[in-house]
């Protein structure tokens, strides 16, 4: 009965290291222009710019052995990585704010949009996979993933847009639980082995299984986006959002 104890003090003393270090900040925002008092009747958001040279793709043995076998062009897995993570991101984003009270719809990047709109924009300045291999085996910050993004939010009135806010995101992944915590022998297979796998999960936080690092990565970047508009819509009277 103690050694049950005692493995489930350290799975949630280390989560609790985790859940206490979240691998998420924002830069400090700026007003960059006048606000018109005009509450936007919508808000439109566009897939972020992509930049290939500044998208790093995973760094693990296994990926690179198999580029250097099939021939696969990295140039255009960059490109892919960082449209599928600039269109995920848009999802999530207008998904969040329409779930606050908020109507947003992402749309196409050009897109015309009406007047009275809030638009929200941006680019990608780092995409990194990391080692993902690295990352699963030990966790921690081992083979962390990064994501890094310039916001810029735009007010469009008389039909001319307005740049009215900026500010930059970092999210990475390297504090997310590795196999050694979530997974570690002894701790996998049943009774006190899923009590303490599911006693981990809680204390950190309700960490998902991610299939992809971008994954949490898109996740914990649009709820900085995410809570800036709603602080910025606040901020200029137009009206809190709804509760959750």
């Amino acid at each position: 009965m103690k050694t049950i104890a005692l493995k489930l003090g350290v799975v949630l003393a280390l989560a609790a290291i985790v859940a206490g270090c979240a691998g998420a900040k924002i830069s400090e925002s700026q007003q960059v222009g006048q606000v018109i008092a005009q509450r936007p009747a919508q808000i439109v958001v566009y897939p972020f710019a992509i930049n290939p040279a500044e998208v790093t793709l995973n760094q693990s043995i296994v990926q690179k052995v198999y580029r250097g076998v099939s021939g696969a062009d990295a140039t255009t897995e960059q490109q892919q990585l960082g449209h599928q993570t600039a269109q995920n991101l848009c999802v999530q984003i207008a998904a969040d704010l329409s779930q606050k009270g908020l109507p947003a719809a992402c749309q196409p990047r050009g897109t015309p949009v009406s007047d009275n709109t809030l638009i929200i924009d941006g680019f990608f300045k780092d995409i990194n996979e990391g080692n993902r291999l690295r990352r699963m085996a030990i966790g921690f910050g081992m083979g962390a993933s990064t994501l890094d993004a310039n916001v810029d939010v735009y007010q469009r009135s008389d039909y001319i847009s307005h740049e009215v806010l900026q500010f930059d995101t970092h999210a990475d992944s390297g504090k997310m639980p590795g196999f050694a915590v979530t997974g570690a022998p002894g701790l996998a297979v049943g009774g006190t082995a899923a009590i303490a796998s599911t006693a981990a999960n809680v204390a950190a936080g309700g960490v998902k299984a991610y299939t992809s690092s971008t994954g949490y990565l898109v996740d914990q970047t649009a709820k900085q986006i995410v809570d800036e508009v709603t602080q910025f819509y606040g901020e200029n009277g137009w009206g809190a959002p709804v509760a959750n």
